[in-house]
């Protein structure tokens, strides 16, 4: 890892702010949007770890420029920028852990497996050999 220059650090500090990559292609002086996204992802990649927040924000940001370009499309019902977008809002969902299936805890209390009975044991296993279908 490299220390950043002064442009790169710009093109980094005004992304993460929102600005999308056509003015900091203009601003920042890339041939064009191409480059400065390529050299923003290059700088995020040569920059010191870069705290997960910052990478997260940017992350969101890119997915908030792809959707905002093909949103009215999408809402005039254009299919393939319906589909688009749907896509956008996976990878956000993923991104973000909202698909991962809630953590179900346990409502019944544990009891200690030694404190079983002897008579309840006998249940549990003539359950296991008969079991109630």
């Amino acid at each position: 890892m490299r220390h950043l220059d002064q442009r790169q650090a710009e093109l980094i500090r005004r992304r993460l702010a929102g600005d999308d990559f056509e003015s900091l292609a203009q601003e920042l002086d890339y041939p064009d949007t191409a480059s400065a996204a390529a050299a923003f992802a290059a700088a995020l990649d040569d920059a010191d770890p870069l705290e997960p927040a910052a990478r997260h924000q940017a992350d969101q940001h890119s997915l908030d420029e792809l959707q905002h370009a093909i949103w009215h499309r999408a809402a005039a019902g254009n299919l393939d920028a319906i589909a688009a977008t749907l896509a956008i809002l996976d990878s956000r969902e993923r991104r973000l852990g909202l698909g991962v299936p809630a953590r179900m805890d346990s409502t019944g209390t544990l009891s200690d497996p030694a404190a079983v009975t002897d008579d309840e044991l006998e249940e549990l296993l003539a359950l296991i050999e008969d079991p109630p279908i």
